[in-house]
């Protein structure tokens, strides 16, 4: 796990655990709804890592930042998109702060909420930490999400967008470098592994 600056931080965006091939990923991160079976496989070959999801728990969508064994954000899904029910509670902070290090969660349509994402995102951003990401795991049903090269307003971080791929059509997951510019995006459904300092 980075812990210090110079140090780079190992990122793995996947759809399931079988497809994470770095047994040092410091962060590991799944799309919206993903199994709970998958982020229990992850923890048990990666107990180091750092994961990130959103789950399905009864009517609403869940936020998971997992790190030592514990769940560190409370965070259910503000809007509701028809699968599941947001709870419109816009004083959630699901960010967390280890080491030089400072993540913050937004589950898919979430993005979209001005009140609570400019929020999460002035947090990520007040951090001292060196390095800030941004995690969004997100089900994105088609490609007018995030289209082109750059993405708008989360200068100042990283963005790691990890979508599930169960639409032909669809946003493609992808990593940002903190000036906005995609530095990695999914060509099909394959998994994406970067470092980050």
């Amino acid at each position: 796990m980075r812990i210090q600056e110079e140090s780079p931080m190992r990122i793995s965006c996947v759809l399931t655990a079988s497809e994470l091939q770095d047994p040092s990923a410091d962060l590991i991160v799944f799309p919206e709804r993903v199994a709970p079976e998958e982020i229990e496989k992850a923890q048990a070959t990666h107990p180091e890592s750092i994961i990130v999801a959103a789950i399905s728990e009864d009517d609403h969508c869940r936020g998971i930042l997992l790190s030592e064994g514990q769940n560190r954000i409370k965070y259910l899904k503000v809007g509701s998109d028809g699968y599941t029910k947001g709870i419109e509670d816009l004083d959630q902070n699901p960010v967390y702060e280890i080491g030089d290090t400072c993540i913050g969660v937004l589950i898919c349509m979430d993005v979209d909420c001005p009140g609570f994402s400019l929020k999460v995102k002035d947090r990520i951003r007040a951090s001292s930490a060196g390095l800030k990401i941004l995690c969004i795991p997100a089900y994105m049903e088609d490609s007018s999400w995030f289209p082109g090269d750059k993405i708008n307003g989360f200068e100042g971080m990283h963005v790691i967008l990890c979508n599930q791929d169960t639409h032909p059509i669809r946003c493609k997951s992808f990593i940002t470098d903190t000036r906005e510019t995609k530095i990695k995006v999914q060509e099909q459904n394959e998994p994406i592994h970067v470092e980050l300092r």
